[in-house]
């Protein structure tokens, strides 16, 4: 396999992404596909189809498929409008997620885990063998298929409240990802946080309403310490890393000067 470590990584991510609630395959595809980038030996091909920015974020989905379950049953908490609509479903069949779910229905729970299971098998060998004829779908021109793609975002966004209004904030926002492509600026920050922000609102809140507005909450218990640490960490490492990318940058050019 000719990117074994980007399959590794990006499946341990998506599996520990998948534990984390309210994140979901959304955040762990984006997350997957930027440290691909990262460490990849040629970043600069990412975004015009390469193969190793693909295969990033696909295995990311496909890990995440079962560990997202797991705040889903124990807690009842969804990742994403996907998990949401299956907790609906699991209500209205009066499977309700909770810790007893595993004490008073532990077949419910195997079953699900098994049909996963399953469904992962038939799928590598549909894709096995009908990858030669869905690869004819690539010689579609891009054009045809932006314009089908925006045609489906704008009537998705309609359809959420009905509001002409919010088919103008998706052209606005279709407008300013443009800009961004233009000027070599990253959109998947703007996005995470788009996607994770109302969820990091509401679990502050809950937070600070358990604790009466007492801040400590955040810092008094190891699990909060140690995720507190890896943000403060990869917050620096990546400040840094950018300090050294522009040194060198700057002194590749003073030797092209010098070499000139």
């Amino acid at each position: 396999m000719k990117y074994k470590v980007t399959v590794f990584r990006s499946a341990t991510l998506g599996v520990l992404m998948g534990l984390l609630p309210g994140v979901g395959e959304f955040g762990s595809q984006f997350f997957s596909y930027t440290l691909a980038q990262k460490f990849s030996k040629n970043p600069e091909k990412f975004g015009q189809g390469a193969e190793e920015g693909l295969i990033a974020s696909e295995t990311s989905n496909n890990a995440v498929t079962a560990s997202v379950m797991i705040p889903l049953l124990a807690f009842g908490i969804p990742a994403d409008a996907l998990m949401a609509m299956l907790l609906s479903v699991f209500m209205v069949h009066n499977y309700i997620p909770g810790p007893t779910l595993f004490a008073e229905k532990p077949e419910f729970i195997s079953g699900l885990y098994i049909s996963l299971f399953l469904i992962n098998i038939v799928a590598f060998l549909y894709l096995t063998f009908s990858s030669k004829w869905i690869a004819n779908l690539t010689r579609i021109r891009g054009r045809f298929i932006g314009a089908v793609i925006l045609i489906l975002g704008f009537i998705g966004s309609y359809s959420q409240n009905y509001q002409f209004s919010d088919a103008m904030i998706a052209l606005g926002f279709a407008v300013f990802g443009y800009i961004l492509k233009r000027e070599n600026i990253p959109a998947v920050p703007i996005i995470l946080g788009l996607v994770l922000g109302p969820v990091f609102i509401a679990r502050s809140k809950q937070a600070l309403g358990v604790s009466n507005g007492d801040l400590s909450i955040f810092i008094e218990r190891p699990i909060s310490l140690a995720l507190l640490g890896m943000i403060v960490l990869s917050v620096t490492l990546f400040v840094f890393s950018m300090k050294r990318e522009k040194q060198q940058s700057s002194l590749q050019t003073n030797n092209d000067k010098t070499s000139g």
